[in-house]
């Protein structure tokens, strides 16, 4: 960007308002998804626990009707025999809340009232699909908005500044990214990494994309192991000092061993406006 901006905010805000269209778009589908394809692996490694049920228990595969199903393991390591022990356990994603991966924190599911903006949101982009009203009263935690390295305050009054406006009503940017700690009494549909700290506003499994802004949120997301298998978009300013900018393209210069230029993307996006330039790299299939 030619100064700094909120564009990482009005980027995070784009990206819920088309998940807002996604049926799956919700904690709850999307924790048993991340369940369904660690099932489709078929490794036989991979254990759950959960939260009412003692032991550990072994993925045992996924049958033609969608459910996953588990086996308890027997004390000592070994498998009960299908004979002897109990039933197999389905998961499916009306219980799948209850299960964890061993090793891993619950996966938090936001709870609050509905969002209050509806119509901000259905009016932010023309022509485009109009949001699900189920997900207007769910969490969902793929998508991360990383924060300036100053501090979350920093961030929300940066992104508190940018108001709305829709017919006779007006909303702040902060308020449309729905953070759990900016927002506490409604549902989240984002979550909030604070760079400073290196920490997630809450533990998700699995983020899909992350924006970060500026330089230095940028280079800790990508680095951060939580989001190794994460897009993320930078936005940065060319106004930062030289050293800086000179770090940003060394790390992008280490990463071209594994990733090469996506023209394609480009060619899909609208061209940017003067003083902005865009650059996409993808993870190499070689």
């Amino acid at each position: 960007m030619p100064c700094e901006s909120a564009g990482a905010g009005l980027v995070t805000l784009g990206a819920i308002r088309y998940r807002l269209t996604l049926a799956d778009a919700n904690d709850a589908l999307s924790h048993f998804e991340r369940i369904e394809r660690l099932a489709a692996r078929h490794d036989g490694e991979t254990f759950l626990r959960h939260q009412s049920m003692k032991g550990r228990f072994r993925l045992d595969g996924k049958d033609q009707r969608g459910f996953v199903w588990v086996r308890q393991e027997q004390r000592g390591g070994a498998d009960r025999s299908a004979q002897s022990g109990p039933p197999r356990i389905a998961i499916h994603a009306g219980n799948a809340a209850a299960w964890r991966l061993e090793k891993e924190a619950p996966a938090a599911t936001v709870r609050g009232a509905e969002l209050p903006h509806r119509r901000f949101y259905e009016e932010l982009i023309d022509g485009a699909a109009a949001p699900l009203e189920i997900n207007l009263a769910r969490s969902d935690s793929a998508t991360c908005l990383a924060g300036r390295v100053a501090g979350e305050s920093v961030s929300r009054a940066a992104f508190s500044a940018i108001r709305l406006e829709c017919s006779d009503r007006t909303a702040d940017l902060a308020e449309l990214l729905t953070v759990h700690r900016w927002s506490p009494d409604t549902v989240s549909r984002v979550t909030f990494f604070n760079s400073r700290t290196r920490q997630l506003d809450r533990d998700t499994g699995f983020t899909s994309l992350v924006v970060a802004d500026g330089d230095s949120a940028f280079l800790r997301a990508v680095d951060a192991p939580e989001f190794k298998q994460s897009d993320v978009i930078g936005v940065i300013h060319r106004a930062v000092e030289r050293d800086t900018l000179e770090s940003i393209g060394t790390k992008l210069a280490d990463l071209s061993q594994w990733y090469v230029a996506d023209a394609e993307m480009l060619d899909r996006i609208s061209p940017p406006p003067p003083g902005i330039t865009v650059s996409v790299l993808q993870r190499s299939q070689t």
